[in-house]
């Protein structure tokens, strides 16, 4: 156990630094020295050495090194311990991320504005403006950032401060000492879901060129599957007799297999697809190994469909899936939700469901109004 033996405060050249001299765990005598950077006199500095000492106390010698730990430092730790690609034990994903390439664009924002502050030395206030500074910063098209965009940046901040915190670098964590800096209810909820009438244009925009999206885009909108589910997807997992689909935890974003259900139309577009491969178990369903993003784009713009993404086609089904009787918690099951609250910003109605709801009430008010009539008749 390191022990403390003596701390004091000296001016240099017009600047307070500190000294602190400890014995660690293997009986060597340390010294740190640090610059006080917001002192003004003596007393400011004592102030922070007692803290540091106090700190020392309690979390020992880590304390000591998140004293002078600069954001920097602290971002490429948490890069090179965080923000890998995934490793799996069998199909259990043990470390890293799917996504591990989208954080560290937001990394390079964070080391920008943060890289040269101390840690410890980031406040509640810094953040808030860090926030307001990064929504009035347009996008590299011009448009207006969105708060769901900063907020995927503020969770990192969160996550590499939590790091911090655990690592005994930082007592407290800035977000937890204010009013909440990251509000997903202020977040804009998605809203798009396709028409039949839009569906059918899309498909028949898949052709030539774009053929390879038609298959993709009705699994999509009749399994609810996500993008990176449908690109990984295997001949193996795919049981074409029983009409089944299997969906691994590895290739998941909630890391739990589940089961999805193929309907007819489907089911006759994996068939083509079947005699058209090599037919090896491990070989990809729908054969495409990058995006399909400019693909999806040209095939909206041909179809004349504005504001829809790939993405959507999961609200769409989600919410289909709702109208069509089943139940939120099988509906849950087949789209590998979790949490209610996740599962109801999928949930969508669209004008034609908005209608039918007013005319069910109307129905029902009528109904009540000639029940109200007869009781007062009698």
């Amino acid at each position: 156990m390191a022990k403390r033996r003596k701390g004091y405060v000296f001016q240099e050249a017009s600047r307070w630094y500190a000294r602190f001299t400890y014995t660690d765990g293997s009986g060597k005598r340390r010294n740190v020295k640090w610059r006080v950077n917001e002192a003004l006199n003596k007393t400011e500095a004592e102030d922070e050495l007692m803290h540091v000492l106090r700190s020392f106390e309690g979390r020992g010698e880590r304390a000591l090194d998140g004293n002078r730990l600069l954001f920097r430092d602290l971002a490429h730790v948490y890069a090179d311990q965080k923000l890998i690609p995934p490793q799996y034990v069998g199909d259990r994903k043990v470390a890293g991320l799917r996504s591990w390439r989208t954080p560290q664009g937001f990394l390079r924002i964070l080391i920008e504005h943060f890289g040269a502050r101390r840690i410890k030395d980031i406040r509640h206030g810094d953040i808030e403006r860090f926030k307001l500074l990064r929504l009035n910063t347009p996008t590299v098209r011009g448009e207006q950032r969105t708060i769901a965009s900063v907020n995927r940046e503020l969770e990192l901040l969160r996550s590499m401060l939590r790091y911090a915190k655990r690592e005994g670098w930082l007592e407290q964590s800035p977000f937890e000492a204010g009013s909440v800096l990251i509000s997903k209810a202020d977040e804009t909820e998605r809203m798009r879901i396709l028409t039949q009438q839009e569906e059918s244009a899309l498909l028949a925009a898949c052709k030539e060129r774009r053929e390879h999206l038609r298959p993709l885009l009705i699994a999509a909108l009749d399994t609810a599957m996500r993008r990176g589910e449908l690109l990984k997807l295997q001949w193996a997992d795919v049981d074409l007799v029983k009409c089944t689909i299997i969906i691994r935890s590895m290739n998941t974003k909630t890391a739990r297999t589940r089961k999805v259900g193929i309907t007819s139309r489907l089911a006759r577009e994996l068939e083509k697809l079947y005699e058209q491969s090599p037919k090896e178990p491990t070989g990809l369903v729908f054969g495409i190994k990058d995006t399909v993003k400019h693909s999806f784009a040209s095939a909206c713009k041909e179809a004349k469909i504005k504001g829809f993404r790939f993405h959507d086609c999961r609200h769409t089904a989600i919410t289909r899936m709702v109208r069509a009787g089943m139940e939120a918690a099988e509906v849950m099951k087949v789209s590998g939700h979790t949490q209610s609250k996740t599962f109801l910003r999928y949930v969508n109605p669209d004008d034609t469901a908005v209608k039918e709801y007013a005319e069910q009430l109307a129905a029902y008010n009528s109904r009540n109004e000639i029940s109200d009539v007869k009781e007062l008749i009698h």
